[in-house]
């Protein structure tokens, strides 16, 4: 498989919702303590709405960061996501830990198909939840 900064995908996406996604991702760094294993998740659900959490600790193995964003879906009944959006602290934007795309897909099996952003060499690009699990 090719390095994610390789990849270039023609998929299409409104350049307005990554913008907002990544604001929202930005804005949700500023106020947490630095370190280097932290991230800002950000969801876009089909239904339009947006959900967000900061992933204090990337490689713990409790996942109780992702748990809570993952439960905030389930009490809004609105678990189809379109669009994922992980940024690292130092505002590099990555794909979520396998163990956080696993749990997307075990909530809904139709968030195979949402949509990671992703940086690659032309600029920011989406892949395909179900390619990233090879």
């Amino acid at each position: 498989m090719k390095s994610l900064f390789e990849i270039k995908t023609e998929i299409p996406f409104d350049l307005n919702v990554f913008e907002c996604m990544k604001k929202i991702a930005v804005e949700s760094l500023s106020g947490t303590e630095k370190n280097q294993h932290t991230q800002a998740i950000v969801l876009f659900s089909t239904a339009g709405n947006k959900y967000s959490a900061i992933i204090k600790n990337a490689l713990s193995k409790e996942r109780l960061d992702e748990k809570a964003l993952l439960e905030k879906l389930k009490i809004a009944n609105d678990t189809e996501i379109r669009y994922v959006l992980c940024m690292w602290q130092d505002n590099g934007i990555d794909i979520p830990s396998y163990n956080s795309r696993e749990m997307l897909c075990e909530l809904n099996p139709e968030n195979k198909k949402s949509l990671i952003f992703v940086m690659t060499k032309d600029g920011v690009s989406l892949i395909e939840l179900s390619a990233t699990m090879k």
